[in-house]
């Protein structure tokens, strides 16, 4: 299967989860997790915080404006390759409601390459994608 994103490989971050359900403006993942190459050297995770998401290379057809995610969880749980994370949740107040629904087999795949210590602070945002259970990038016009 191709990557249709240009992401190198060192800095990709997945989230993955078991199941997802949505309530008012709020997309709650349930048995969500992250998972990736860039754990490798990332620094810890730590609990009950947030990142901002930008969608916007990929929702710029379907919305107003920009598209950014607040991206948040609760505790974490190293298992292996994997951080489990609860209570885990994707809000936007205004454009959520806009985008097609996120599914079971879906997952996020975000770019950390402008997130190392020395830039993290000049880059408010992480550029994320929507990909399908086929690690395909989501083409929401056809």
């Amino acid at each position: 299967m191709r990557n249709e994103f240009l992401l190198g490989e060192k800095y990709r971050l997945d989230v993955k989860w078991a199941d997802v359900e949505y309530v008012d403006n709020t997309c709650r993942f349930i048995g969500a997790y992250f998972t990736g190459p860039v754990l490798q050297f990332a620094e810890k995770i730590e609990p009950n915080i947030s990142m901002e998401l930008d969608f916007f290379k990929q929702y710029f057809v379907l919305v107003d404006n920009v598209y950014i995610g607040t991206f948040s969880w609760g505790e974490v749980t190293y298992v292996e390759d994997k951080i489990f994370l609860s209570d885990c949740t994707l809000t936007h107040k205004s454009e959520l409601h806009k985008v097609p629904k996120l599914d079971k087999k879906d997952m996020l795949v975000i770019d950390c390459k402008l997130h190392e210590r020395e830039t993290h602070d000049f880059y408010p945002t992480y550029k994320t994608y929507v990909v399908n259970a086929d690690i395909q990038v989501y083409n929401f016009l056809g």
